[in-house]
């Protein structure tokens, strides 16, 4: 029967006697020092996503916050409440000149139609706006976010119920906020190469991405994975995003608002690709060391093998007149000399003897 692994000579044996000796350790610690860094990279990048993303969801709410609270105390005023254009404008124009992101403060009347408007421009009817509808009904608030027409970037428009002192609702006031000053700073959010902070309205609408620009929508959201999983609130998230695999943390901001930030699973990886490199070249230069020592060792042990050997192969032949070499060595290899060397002298011996005999 063939065989089927080819008999390997002695340097070969030696060789891959070396490497198995050199490459197994290697290998071995290659593999607890993967897992070990693959352990350490990904707590890294959920510690590194959950601070960026609590830091960004922390300004986000606490300028929702000021914006909403600045609305409700004016809406408890006496001017506020009258529902009288001449008392109301002068209030809406310190709202507006108050706070410089404030596009337009306005009030509507209970059947839509507003009663007045920082910029003194005509009525508008404002009854199918769902903000308005959700204030009106005695929600604590009422929003959308939309493309604004006059600065083209994303705006906050939201409301809040006007109540006389019963509790009953007899208008909304309502404002329109420039997210300049998120959006901003999501845009200029650096967190390393793939990075994204995303901030993610109620319904779903895009409102700002580092690295995004808008034009005249924003982008719906509902469906990706982000505002899909938003209940994985604290957690960290896996998915696929634009073929690539990603990890994202989210954080929840007040009146429904979503904060995100996500990295590309290879950039948090990056530590295990070098670990991965730096032990392949450990691994090449062991492999060279293993043919090197190979190279220089073997042939101190094949040679007087392979010479003992056929010395033993013309003794089988009847040749005795052979000088054996390595006899001095004090190694295996000596004592096996010693014994072939003895076996030759009794040989020639008992040959002696028998020539001798009539």
């Amino acid at each position: 029967m063939p065989r089927l692994i080819p008999r390997l000579s002695l340097f070969w044996q030696f060789f891959l006697a070396l490497i198995v000796a050199a490459l197994v350790p290697l290998l071995a610690t290659w593999y607890v020092a993967r897992g070990v860094t693959i352990n350490d990279a990904r707590h890294l990048a959920e510690a590194q996503l959950r601070l960026h993303a609590a830091q960004i969801a922390d300004r986000t709410d606490a300028w929702l916050q000021l914006n909403y609270q600045s609305l409700i105390e004016h809406a408890s005023t006496t001017a506020i409440r009258s529902m009288l254009p001449e008392l109301q404008r002068p209030v809406l124009t310190t709202i507006a000149d108050h706070q410089p992101w404030t596009i337009l403060a306005f009030t509507i009347g209970p059947e839509g139609m507003s009663v007045s408007r920082s910029d003194n421009l005509a009525p508008v009817n404002y009854a199918d706006r769902e903000y308005f509808r959700t204030a009106l009904s005695g929600q604590p608030i009422g929003q959308q976010v939309s493309i604004s027409r006059t600065s083209h970037k994303p705006a906050w428009i939201f409301g809040v119920p006007i109540k006389d002192e019963m509790g009953r609702v007899l208008g909304v006031l309502a404002k329109t906020d420039g997210l300049n000053e998120i959006t901003d700073l999501l845009a200029n959010a650096k967190i390393g190469d793939s990075g994204r902070a995303v901030l993610m309205a109620p319904d779903g609408k895009l409102v700002a991405m580092t690295g995004a620009s808008f034009d005249t929508e924003l982008r719906d959201y509902s469906k990706h994975p982000l505002f899909a999983q938003r209940e994985a609130l604290g957690g960290i998230l896996h998915y696929v995003d634009d073929g690539r695999p990603t990890m994202a943390a989210l954080q929840r901001v007040r009146f429904g608002w979503l904060v995100a930030v996500q990295i590309d699973e290879a950039e948090a990886m990056r530590p295990v690709q070098e670990t991965d490199r730096t032990m392949l070249i450990l691994l090449l230069v062991a492999t060279l060391v293993a043919a090197a020592a190979a190279a220089l060792v073997a042939p101190a042990y094949a040679r007087p093998l392979q010479r003992l050997t056929s010395i033993a192969d013309e003794m089988s032949r009847g040749r005795f007149d052979h000088e054996v070499p390595e006899v001095e060595r004090q190694d295996e290899i000596g004592e096996l000399a010693r014994a072939i060397d003895r076996m030759t002298r009794s040989l020639q011996m008992a040959m002696a003897r028998l020539t001798q005999k009539p």
